[in-house]
Formats: C-alpha cells, sequence, structure tokens
C-alpha cells in the first residue's frame, strides 16, 4: 500500500516527544519536526490516517499537498 504524506499539528500544551511516541506507534513514518511550529511531517499508510487524529495531543491531521508550477 501506498503511504501518504502528512502534516500533524500538535497543541500548545502537549508533550510533543510523547505525542509523537503514540503516533510513531500508529504508523507514522516521522520525516521532520518542526518544533517552534508544533508540527511533525511524515507519512502513513491511508488505513491509518484517521487513528492519527484520535491521538491525545493532536490538533489536526491533515495530507501534505504538493504544490507545483502550473
Amino acid at each position: 500500500m501506498t503511504r501518504v504524506p502528512v502534516v500533524v499539528s500538535i497543541g500548545v500544551d502537549a508533550e510533543l516527544s510523547d505525542v509523537i511516541a503514540r503516533l510513531r506507534t500508529l504508523g507514522l513514518v516521522v520525516d521532520r519536526v518542526l518544533d517552534p511550529l508544533g508540527v511533525v511531517v511524515g507519512s502513513v499508510d491511508p488505513d491509518r490516517l484517521a487513528a492519527l487524529g484520535t491521538v491525545p495531543g493532536v490538533s489536526g491531521v491533515e495530507r501534505q499537498r504538493t504544490v507545483g508550477p502550473a
């Protein structure tokens, strides 16, 4: 199955390292952590995408979009 790129937003009161550990147990492969922004960029199997949003401390999950020249 093809993994989908995602951007996960972490709440300001959440412990980033704890949330990332929980996301990894759900299958998220972390590519980048933008700590000052509270954002994690990675990829996950499409059937696990909705589960990422149930992790305590996660404020949002979006598929990452690629933008290029028209």
